[in-house]
Parts: structure tokens; sequence; C-alpha cells
């Protein structure tokens, strides 16, 4: 093992991951890895969310700086708040928070708390689709350079389209920006009192490459005349990679907490780029799933991949010397939840009731044969993130008879999330890219045992899932740790804190043909509903 540079074995640190409708915080020993605590806090239990019900896909900053403080104040024990020496926060992306002039969120500024285009806009707000058509239109006339690293498209969940329909609908709000920020660049803002940038949300979200800079004046004043400079003071800021530091905490934050002075806070990142580094996936070849509420997938490879549909690509995004791409899919653990709460028969749901057992685990010991399964699905429900990226695709189910079954429709929404991801994996792959080894973390992967052998079923590929209950989490805490100047590299962080347990799906290769038929099916209907 390399020689560490801990001066202190006691030392720990700090991984805060702010997901879609909770926060979560660890607090690891650096030398040995030992989570010493957790702790969750939900959103709708702040205050601000108490006063009022509101839009969830605005959210206000409120309710994240009650969590980042809550966080703070339980997560460390009394008696380990001296050992403290670095801290990392991970979030959603990108949850984009406009700040004004003096540093507050502007839904904190009077006047502003309740107008809409002043909130935050989750990840997962889609309201700005029609602007993301019309940058897309353009940057494809103009033959942009930056559609090379966003497979040919724009989403509207990135940057520039959510800015554009504030500049559209709110004009007054527009005005009053300074700044906006990813919601992980906000939280390590609030942490430190300087403005950074997290090259995640800034690569992959913000139309920006170390290489080619943003987009040209030409194309953004075309979008609206002096979008060019607007752009580009309100995405102003170093671009970090992950691991660097980005200041120290708060003097008067040490001392509302009883900390030491001296922590150092490290870039923010992207929820989806923590859990990799957690579970060891750092290798060219290293393809790491996050399975939730969406799913994030993130590929480290040694060659540019420049691939139609695939919407992130960048030098150093996620490991050094490495192209880190960034993918996944818009609804998983959404999808799944839609059908407990729309489509779950009454028998099913009295049955969870009475025998305390998730609805989850009833439909999964229905399911025997899964390669006999006779319907198909789209996991569209919120459009597609990658493998096409349009977020205006909706989802399919196919094959329905007088036969089918609750169990049926559960289990095309499982191979579903699967199929999405295989096409992914090929389109990579048909780049250039070899994929060496699939790793998995995330809630679902960890309950969803079904789900997890189809995915080595399906991909005909092993499939190691972590044995971890906060991957994002615990990998925050690695970057903390690298930042802290506790290691040198993420790997060598990773020797001493990461995973090393994993459960190993196989394939089932009594069934091969049989998932493949299945899968050529998908994706058959994919080409004929993505056109």
């Amino acid at each position: 093992m390399k020689q560490t540079r801990i001066t202190d074995a006691k030392a720990t640190v700090i991984g805060l991951d702010f997901g879609t409708q909770a926060a979560r915080a660890v607090l690891v020993q650096a030398e040995t890895g030992q989570v010493l605590y957790s702790y969750r806090v939900s959103y709708a239990d702040s205050t601000a969310a108490r006063s009022a019900r509101r839009d969830t896909l605005l959210p206000l900053a409120d309710d994240y700086e009650w969590a980042l403080w809550e966080l703070l104040e339980h997560a460390v024990l009394a008696r380990y708040r001296n050992t403290v020496t670095g801290i990392c926060v991970d979030a959603t992306s990108f949850t984009m928070i406009p700040v004004a002039a003096d540093g507050r969120a502007l839904s904190q500024l009077e006047g502003f708390s309740k107008e809409p285009h002043a909130c935050g806009k989750l990840w997962k707000y889609h309201r700005a689709q029609a602007q993301a058509e019309e940058a897309l239109a353009l940057a494809r006339e103009r033959e942009e350079a930056f559609l090379r690293r966003t497979g040919g498209f724009l989403s509207c969940e990135w940057a520039l389209p959510k800015l554009m329909e504030i500049r559209d609908q709110a004009p007054f709000v527009y005005a009053a920006v300074d700044l906006v920020l990813d919601l992980c660049e906000f939280l390590t803002f609030r942490l430190t009192g300087q403005v950074t940038r997290s090259m995640g949300s800034m690569c992959y979200k913000g139309l920006w490459a170390a290489d080619l800079g943003f987009p040209s004046d030409g194309f953004l004043n075309g979008l609206r005349p002096g979008m060019a400079g607007e752009y580009r003071r309100f995405m102003r800021g170093p671009v970090l990679r992950p691991g660097e530091p980005a200041g120290f905490l708060r003097e008067d934050l040490c001392q509302r907490f009883g900390f030491c002075k001296g922590i150092s806070i490290a870039a923010g990142l992207l929820d989806g780029h923590t859990a990799f580094a957690a579970m060891g996936a750092m290798k060219a070849g290293d393809a790491a799933l996050v399975i939730g509420t969406s799913n994030v997938l993130t590929i480290q490879s040694e060659v540019l991949c420049e691939a139609e549909g695939i919407c992130g690509v960048a030098m150093n995004g996620q490991m050094p010397g490495l192209y880190g791409i960034d993918a996944g899919q818009s609804c998983t653990g959404d999808m799944l939840q839609w059908y407990l709460d729309n489509m779950m028969t009454e028998d099913i749901q009295r049955e969870s009731r009475h025998s305390g057992i998730s609805p989850h685990e009833i439909l999964t010991a229905q399911i025997q044969a899964p390669w006999e399964s006779r319907m198909i699905a789209l996991d569209w429900w919120n459009g597609s993130r990658n493998a096409p990226c349009d977020i205006s695709l909706h989802g399919a189910l196919w094959g329905f008879s007088m036969d089918t079954r609750p169990k049926d429709i559960y289990l095309a929404l499982l191979q579903s999330i699967v199929c999405g991801t295989r096409e992914i994996l090929d389109t990579v792959e048909r780049q250039g890219v070899t994929i060496r080894r699939i790793l998995a973390s995330g809630g679902i992967a960890g309950k969803n045992r079904l789900l997890m052998q189809e995915y080595a079923n399906l991909l005909h590929r092993p499939v190691q899932v972590a044995e971890v209950k906060e991957g994002p989490a615990l990998g925050a805490a690695l970057f903390a740790a690298l930042a802290a100047g506790l290691f040198d590299t993420v790997r060598e962080a990773y020797e001493h804190m990461g995973v090393q347990k994993f459960i190993i799906y196989t394939p089932d290769r009594e069934h091969e043909s049989a998932y493949e038929a299945l899968y050529q099916k998908a994706h058959a209907l994919r080409l004929l509903l993505k056109m």
C-alpha cells in the first residue's frame, strides 16, 4: 500500500450527498474508511417547506441550506468535531440556483420569494424544452464545436435553456441575476464564501470545455441579443477538478458548529460522480452505475468518445488523465414509484400492509421466469437523457393481453431500465470505448435483487454491486480527504476508504438467447418510437 500523508490516525472527513428528495452525510475515518456516523434529512422537513406547498420542480435555496446546516450539526458527534479535516458536497445536477449580487440566492431577496423563476430549477425541470430545441437548431445550423461533446444534442435539463426561459418569461428576475450556480457549487459557495466551479457541472451541463471554452459569441448572441456576455458572467469562476480544494470552511461556521479552523472544502461534485470513486471504478473501461430516482452512468475511457446521443465527455471530468463519460437515464426509481402509486392493485397493497413487506418484494417474488417476459417497456417516463438525448420522448408499454398481470408490467419496467443502460453501453463501444467491468450502487441496487440479476442477464456481463448504504456520500468523503491533503490521489484514498465488498451477479447462460431476443425487441421499439 502506498504511503499516505495522514499525520493523525484520528483524522475524519465528511461526505455530503444532496439527492432529489433528501440529503445524507457520512463521517468517515480517513485511515481506515470506517463510517463512524451517518445522518439523513428530508427537504420536506425544512421550515420553508412546511410553511407552504410548492412546485417540487422549483425548490427554494432555503430548503437546501437548512439541510446543509442540519447535516453539519447532527452528522458529527461532539467527540469527533476536532478531528474533521475535509468536507465535500455532491448534489443533483443541473439543479440551477440563481444568485443575486450580494451572494444570496435570488429567492431569498425581498420581493422574489414567491416568484417561480427566482427559485431553483430541479435537474428534472423540463419546462424549458422549447428553448432547448431553439438552441439546438441554431447550434446545428452553425455547426457549433460544443455539439461534438454533447452527442449532437442539447438538453433542457442544462443551464442554457433554463436561463433562456427566465430571460423570456421573467425579464425583471433575469435582470437581478448575478450568478448561476449548480447546487453542488452553491452549497460549496455557502461553506467557503468563495465562488468556484465544478468541472462536472461546467463540462457536462454548462456547455464549457477546457479546450473549447464556452459556445461562440455568434451562437449565444444569435439566441438572444447580448446573451454571450450575460452567459459568461453568470457562469464565471475558476473551474476545479474533482478533489481540488475550493477553500476553507468559513470561520463563522467553524465557531457555529464547533469545528477547528482550516477545514478544507473540496470542489463540488455531481451526485453521480462520487460513487464510482467509492467503488474503485477508476480505470479505463470501468463503468459505474448509481441507481436511484434516475440512473447515472459514468465510464472511464482512454479515448475521446464523441458519440451521437451520449451527452457528456470531458478530459479529467472524473479521473485525472482519462476521459470521463457522463451518461444515464432520466427515470428509474421515479418510474417504479409511478407504477406503485398509480397502477398497483388493491390485493398487493393489502398484502403489503398486512405483511410489512414492500410491494417491490411481493412482485419480485411472483416472477419465476423473467426470460419469458411477453411485455416490452421503454423507460422514457421523464424523457430520454441519453441514447437518444430527447426529453420530449415518452415512455411506452407494449404487449398487453388478457393474461397480463401486475407482475408482468412490473417486470417489463425493470427490464426497460436495463435495456436503456445497454443502449448506452453499446453506443460507446461502437465508438471504440472498451467496457471491462460494470459496478453498481444506490438504494435500488442494494434492495432489488431481481433488477440486478436482470442487469447481468440482459447485458450478458457480470455486475458487481457494492455493499454500501451511502455510496455517493462515501465517494464525496474520498474527495474530501483528497482536498484535505490526506492522500495524494483518489486511487490512494480508495485503498483506505473505498468499498471492498461486492455482491456479484452473473449472467444466466442457459437462457442467454431468450434474453437477447428480449433486448432486440426493446431496441426495435426504441428505434420505432424515437423517430
